[in-house]
């Protein structure tokens, strides 16, 4: 990047749906700083999909591990506190927008542990039951 004076960026994937309808938060320095950042539940699933697009070596491995955590933690967290519907809004449109789409966050899906998956998959199941959607379309229950 040139206007960085040569400093090296690789491209954000899937940018656009992470920082469609950012939130505003605050930045702890001093007396605060106001931010915009990604939503929350739109982080989440962005998480989900780069996790299963991150190379095989011990690195990409690695970044891949600590995405899904990151993803986990923050569903485990709005299913805690009840936006639910808010995570299923976002898991629908990012699986609503095509095979490459839904082939990733199957395969993140798939690679949460046992109890982890039916908790996640059964809670956004009610909710997407809640917003007139068909769960199996988004292979829940």
């Amino acid at each position: 990047m040139p206007a960085l004076g040569g400093a090296a960026a690789q491209p954000l994937r899937f940018l656009d749906y992470l920082i469609y309808h950012p939130i505003r938060a605050v930045l702890l320095h001093g007396a605060g700083v106001a931010v915009n950042v990604p939503a929350p539940e739109r982080f989440a699933i962005h998480k989900l999909i780069v996790a299963s697009r991150r190379l095989t070596d011990k690195d990409g491995t690695a970044k891949s591990r600590k995405d899904l955590a990151q993803s986990v933690a923050i569903m485990e967290a709005m299913i805690e506190t009840r936006r639910t519907e808010d995570l299923a809004e976002a898991f629908m449109e990012a699986y609503d927008r095509g095979p490459a789409w839904k082939d990733a966050i199957r395969k993140s899906v798939g690679q949460l542990e046992d109890d982890v998956r039916a908790r996640i998959q059964s809670s956004l199941g009610a909710s997407i039951r809640m917003l007139k959607g068909d769960p199996a379309k988004y292979d829940c229950r």
